[in-house]
């Protein structure tokens, strides 16, 4: 029963803040449109067939739930209650980006990797006449994805009357990398001023080629620092959860007491004030 009165108050919080909502002329749809734009750049660019309300709709959801469990798990005070129902909408927030953010990376590296092959082609296809349009075809109908989708996109614009140029600076802007930007910024130079956009691409390719190299190199210089923070950020996490799970006297004194809570809220900063910290550091821009 005492567990049960945080988790009834703070449904019954919920239940007042909806009932203002509607109250006030709110719009269900409406708002999780708005707050669903936060999250449309990133679908976008990890190329999701899935609406930006819905994102938002399970953000909301997990984040309920999540505050839910908490509550199971924790049997806090009231007032504890109410501060960890922002926490777990903080907490699903942050997820819901962090997961469209890595699909997104993902694709955009995939398509980085595959940019310096298509100048090359691109090269090729101006050397033999073609023009510039005409040689994204070209690109489109022998690159697999994510490259193929995006120069297709490309063409897709220029079919309803914006330049190549323009369409290219939105490439640059949909899949940001400074070799795109690099790209984009070649072309429309070499448009504006003449000369040899195949061996423009060609140096460009080469240079692609040796960024590549180096971050390569990087990679493996910077190896044992990044699993050294690797060891350092999750090792607290672990000794907590084995002090958590052998000790119940301690686990009952952290998880269910006021001084408890707010030493492990602290703990919590603390650990992603770190782990923020080290990746920070070990973050190189070449």
């Amino acid at each position: 029963m005492v567990g049960f009165f945080p988790l009834a108050i703070g449904a019954g919080v919920l239940g007042v803040i909806g009932l203002a909502f509607f109250a006030l002329g709110g719009d269900v749809r409406a708002f999780l449109g708005k707050f669903g734009q936060t999250f449309q750049a990133r679908i976008d660019r990890a190329d999701m067939s899935i609406k930006a309300e819905e994102v938002a709709l399970a953000v909301i959801g997990a984040g309920a739930l999540g505050w839910v469990g908490l509550l199971l798990f924790m049997r806090p005070s009231v007032i504890f209650s109410a501060i960890l129902l922002p926490v777990a909408l903080g907490g699903a927030y942050f997820a819901g980006n962090f997961y469209l953010k890595f699909r997104g990376d993902r694709r955009v590296n995939g398509f980085s990797q595959q940019l310096e092959m298509v100048l090359r082609m691109l090269s090729g296809a101006l050397r033999v006449g073609l023009g510039l349009r005409q040689a994204i075809i070209l690109v489109t109908e022998e690159v697999p994805d994510p490259a193929r989708r995006e120069f297709m996109r490309v063409i897709g614009r220029t079919n309803i009357g914006i330049s190549v140029l323009d369409a290219l600076d939105e490439l640059a802007k949909s899949m940001p990398s400074n070799e795109m930007i690099m790209f984009a910024r070649a072309v429309r130079v070499q448009q504006q001023t003449g000369g040899d956009l195949a061996r423009v691409l060609e140096t460009l390719a080469a240079t692609i080629r040796d960024r590549r190299r180096v971050f390569r190199k990087m990679s493996a210089l910077t190896a044992q620092g990044r699993f050294g923070a690797f060891i350092i950020g999750a090792m607290p996490i672990g000794i907590g959860l084995f002090v958590l799970g052998t000790q119940p006297g301690m686990a009952n004194a952290l998880l269910h007491t006021t001084p408890g809570l707010i030493c492990l809220a602290t703990v919590g900063v603390l650990e992603g004030l770190a782990i923020f910290t080290l990746s920070r550091i070990l973050q190189f821009d070449v």
